[in-house]
């Protein structure tokens, strides 16, 4: 029985230790916007012939992409990890998801659910992977297989160029 009180401590103070150590990193990850601010969501008509060309190239080559290595944090579909039920850790989890959810959310495919144009959305998700800005470090220290690879990288650096240049042509027609 004092085995078993005894792991419970060290696993305890552990996720506390853990937590502790991570605060500071948590509140720099995705910048200074509170998760709890009241954002507008910016609403378009998916059905327009451009919107429906982006999102079936989108649905083809970059959706698989971004489900494995994105949707945990940036969509409804959350895998959790085994550590999610730790204390600390599930809160931290919770406070990541629902953050990076406010600034874009990629469940209802393309145009994303954001609180920006899908212009600015296509040219933020272009910077972020160039940058190589995301995953949070983290994030990929727990999830080693999380980071884009070289040709995951491109094919969305590709996608997003291309369809921007669609986007800016069709605004000044």
């Amino acid at each position: 029985m004092q085995a078993i009180n005894s792991l419970i401590f060290k696993l305890s103070a552990a996720s506390l230790f853990s937590a502790v150590l991570l605060l500071p990193i948590m509140s720099f990850a995705h910048g200074d916007s509170s998760p709890d601010a009241v954002k507008k969501e910016v609403h378009v008509d998916k059905n327009l012939p451009l919107y429906e060309a982006i999102n079936s190239s989108y649905l083809a080559n970059i959706k698989p992409i971004l489900e494995k290595k994105c949707f945990d944090c940036h969509s409804d579909s959350t895998r959790f990890p085994l550590y999610y039920k730790i204390p600390g850790f599930k809160q931290m989890i919770d406070y990541d998801i629902k953050k990076a959810k406010r600034h874009i959310n990629m469940s209802k495919d393309f145009p994303f659910i954001s609180h920006n144009t899908p212009l600015k959305d296509l040219e933020s998700l272009r910077e972020v992977v160039i940058e190589n800005d995301m995953p949070p470090l983290r994030y990929v220290i727990a999830h080693w297989d999380s980071r884009l690879t070289k040709s995951e990288r491109e094919a969305i650096i590709k996608w997003s160029e291309e369809s921007i240049s669609k986007l800016r042509e069709f605004r000044y027609q």
